[in-house]
């Protein structure tokens, strides 16, 4: 951990830069126009020797889908492999900047649930699993803030579930009334701000693939194609019209915050931090997807639909339910008391889950030594070594 000194400002910079990757990005580690905003907020909060504070809104319900994710109720190894990136990130910044950071992430459940025809105790219920997911993977610098929080409203987290629910529509309305722009600004945002045109785009895509999912979705919409298009050009807007008032909303609330974002980003008002970086673009959100693991040990995000059927393919539960999908291979194939664990940074344990240690058998040593060359860290747990 840092320790003493001044601050580097080019190392904490550098750190970012290493977990970023903007749209139109030509080289490694290239930072745009809000490296300098990032600064002087780093350095501010160094003068006051306070962690460096980090603001991400993400993470708002999982995507009602069964074509793209496993479980549409709950989280899975993508969500993990998020959250490990994000304390990740912390961590590293910790090497360089002796105060430490932390990162806040804000559900933005209630900004959208909505429009997509998602119900409120979806939003909520999720949240609350991923405090848990945090919670036992020692996550301890990542914290959870709501839209009630955001506002000033009320404390989200001493609220009950129902009475939380209930305030979804208050927290809207309210955020609208102080902070949405008028029609004319949202216009010439979507057609000329770069950043708020990529994220309307991916809205207008989203809604069309996942509109007809939402349980509350009238089902005369669902079933007539014209008035369904013309309902999801609709949902884009609006939700591109939420996105900015809610923008607003964060930056008054958080104004010593780095901006973070897990959307596509030109990086000239925010940092976009893919949550689960992928070799050939930005990568799909954890809650939008599901995490395939190749037998060569990459971590790939896509749809389930394009894994469903595929018998090279096969799907992994965790605790009884869907976790990722698994290309086959015989290097996973082990007895039924040896697991196999994927974790963060491709490592994979193997564990014996029999009371007594175990030897290696000549076949199991094979199939260590394969995984060993395919997996970035590999660890054997139970074994006689």
């Amino acid at each position: 951990m840092a320790s003493g000194g001044s601050l580097d400002i080019d190392a904490v910079l550098a750190v970012l830069r290493r977990f970023s990757q903007l749209e139109g990005q030509k080289q490694p580690n290239e930072m745009h126009g809000y490296g300098t905003v990032a600064a002087s907020k780093i350095e501010l909060s160094y003068s006051s020797r306070s962690p460096i504070p980090l603001l991400l809104p993400a993470a708002p319900f999982k995507n009602s889908s069964p074509l793209k994710v496993l479980d549409t109720k709950n989280p899975d190894f993508a969500e993990e492999l998020g959250l490990a990136r994000l304390d990740h990130l912390c961590n590293e910044l910790a090497k360089v900047y002796r105060y430490g950071a932390e990162l806040t992430i804000v559900s933005d459940g209630p900004v959208y649930n909505d429009l997509l025809c998602i119900p409120g105790s979806d939003f909520y219920d999720y949240g609350v699993k991923l405090r848990k997911i945090a919670a036992d993977q020692g996550f301890t610098r990542i914290r959870f803030r709501r839209l009630a929080d955001v506002l000033g409203i009320a404390d989200g987290d001493s609220l009950p579930k129902d009475e939380y629910i209930a305030l979804a529509d208050t927290c809207r309305a309210e955020m609208e009334a102080r902070f949405l722009p008028d029609q004319a600004e949202i216009k010439e945002k979507i057609e000329t701000h770069k950043d708020t045109n990529l994220t309307y785009q991916a809205y207008v895509k989203l809604t069309d693939e996942d509109l007809r999912w939402g349980p509350d979705l009238d089902p005369e919409i669902k079933n007539n194609k014209e008035r369904y298009t013309e309902e999801t050009r609709k949902i884009a807007v609006k939700m591109t019209e939420r996105l900015l008032a809610y923008e607003r909303a964060l930056e008054a609330a958080f104004p010593d915050h780095v901006r973070l974002s897990i959307h596509r980003s030109t990086g000239e008002s925010k940092i976009p931090v893919p949550l689960i970086p992928q070799l050939d673009g930005f990568g799909l959100q954890p809650w939008h997807c599901c995490v395939v693991v190749t037998a060569q040990g990459r971590y790939i995000t896509g749809h389930f639909k394009d894994y469903q059927h595929n018998d090279n393919y096969e799907v992994i539960q965790k605790d009884g339910r869907p976790f990722l999908v698994r290309e086959k291979n015989e290097d996973f194939n082990w007895p039924e008391h040896i697991k196999l664990h994927h974790t963060y940074g491709g490592k994979v344990i193997v564990e014996n889950t029999l009371l007594e240690d175990m030897e290696f058998t000549t076949e199991w040593k094979v199939k260590l030594a394969n995984l060993t060359l395919r997996f970035k860290n590999v660890e054997v747990r139970g074994f006689q070594i």
